[in-house]
């Protein structure tokens, strides 16, 4: 794979650009989807390759005391605006290595809670990339004690002959980095594709400038749409085409305090990521924490 230690990078195999792995220990849990059951279990044998026993590794993971048999595996993130009830989500999906399209190879939803951090960098570096975006993730492995193989109690969906025993297979998980350190990689990517662009990580309202959101209404009929940040004595603005949306006015504890820097390290002219929020404007950015006072 052609990738450096906190950095994400291509992987030929799956045919994807991975994000790199975090401790097993602090990998988070996959919604495997139920009626996505025959495509998990194909995803599985396809990563049962002679000698696959070998690659099984031992690790303690959250909430869990004792160690776990996992198998290492990659797969691919896919955003979901199409999922009715949460246009946020994200699809766990087989590789495309697998074949079929995205939908087709489907196989759970990340939880909602680990979205609130991690699905803004996710779905930013899904948006710039030219190829799918996937991760490391490990597939947990079980002994069967073949005495009880019959017993309802180890009915698991999956269950394969090994050269050392029967095993099975249960649950998926992600080894996604700290949203901290996810955040800063899809940046470093992200300048690395596109040098005017800030990313849109967190959402913050504003209000429009006068007439400015009756202007807009007619140029779109858009509710989400690209804007331009310019920096303009001391001031920054949201542009969309040659409309001056909304004065973003950074102070001492201002939600775009980090942005107008940015802007102004970008030469004055970055574009961002708006919507229309219920009359105000929302503004997407990478960081909202205030910059301290000057030293």
């Amino acid at each position: 794979m052609e990738m450096t230690t906190g950095s994400v990078g291509e992987d030929p195999e799956s045919r994807l650009l991975v994000i790199p792995p975090n401790d097993a220990e602090f990998s988070i849990g996959v919604a495997l989807w139920g009626d996505a059951e025959v495509v998990y279990q194909s995803f599985v044998k396809d990563n049962l390759l002679d000698g696959w026993e070998q690659c099984i590794v031992e690790g303690v993971v959250a909430g869990r005391s004792e160690k776990q048999q996992l198998l290492p595996v990659v797969v691919q993130l896919v955003p979901r605006p199409d999922n009715d009830y949460n246009p946020q989500a994200i699809s766990v999906a087989a590789p495309p290595s697998m074949g079929g399209t995205d939908h087709e190879r489907h196989m759970g939803y990340m939880y909602e809670r680990n979205l609130v951090s991690l699905g803004g960098p996710i779905r930013s570096l899904a948006a710039i990339s030219d190829r799918p975006v996937g991760c490391h993730a490990l597939v947990e492995v079980h002994e069967v004690d073949e005495r009880w193989s019959d017993d309802e109690e180890f009915g698991d969906p999956l269950r394969v002959r090994g050269a050392k025993g029967l095993y099975s297979f249960s649950s998926l998980r992600l080894r996604l980095p700290w949203w901290e350190d996810l955040g800063a990689m899809v940046i470093a990517y992200g300048r690395s594709v596109r040098q005017d662009l800030i990313l849109p990580f967190i959402g913050h309202w504003s209000s429009y400038n006068k007439g400015a959101h009756q202007e807009l209404l007619r140029r779109t009929d858009r509710t989400d749409f690209p804007v331009t940040l310019r920096v303009r004595d001391n001031q920054l603005l949201a542009y969309y085409e040659d409309i001056e949306l909304s004065v973003l006015v950074p102070s001492g504890r201002d939600f775009f305090d980090r942005t107008m820097r940015q802007v102004q390290e970008m030469g004055g002219t970055a574009t961002a990521h708006a919507e229309e929020h219920a009359g105000a404007l929302k503004v997407f950015v990478e960081n909202s924490s205030p910059v301290g006072p000057p030293s």
